[in-house]
């Protein structure tokens, strides 16, 4: 198997050209926010605590995007991500665009791909999360 057909089989990953990351964010959210509203809501973009607040009568959802150049396989979660979805007084939703392809030769980069994964009423189970940092508070007491 070639780097490129092995790289497009993992999910989430950290991609560290800031100018790419938000080419690949905004696609993801273009495409989320064209599909609520060819629904009938209305979307109103937040970034946090949630990224999408999307409204239709009495109804509202909260919409969780995310954008990967990898396969739809994982993608990362803040914790605060992760206690919003669980809270029982949302309805949150999961868009995930994934396969994107960025375009770096324009000034702003260019991001296509359309492999959409929608997952609704979404709650993320334990057994679907794996840690991947942790943060080590420091002994008090040294020498």
């Amino acid at each position: 198997m070639d780097a490129q057909a092995a790289g497009r089989r993992r999910g989430a990953g950290y991609i560290s050209d800031p100018k790419k990351r938000k080419a690949i964010e905004e696609h993801a959210e273009q495409l989320a926010t064209a599909h609520y509203q060819s629904h009938g809501w209305t979307v109103e973009k937040l970034g946090k605590p949630y990224d999408l607040r999307c409204t239709r009568g009495a109804e509202e959802r909260h919409v969780e995007v995310k954008g990967t150049t990898g396969a739809p396989t994982s993608v990362e979660l803040t914790i605060n991500e992760v206690l919003h979805a669980r809270d029982t007084k949302n309805t949150v939703d999961l868009y995930v665009v994934s396969d994107i392809r960025v375009d770096t030769r324009t000034d702003p980069y260019t991001a296509t791909g359309d492999n959409v994964t929608h997952y609704h009423d979404w709650e993320p189970a334990e057994e679907d999360l794996r840690p991947r940092k942790y943060e080590y508070r420091l002994p008090t007491q040294h020498s």
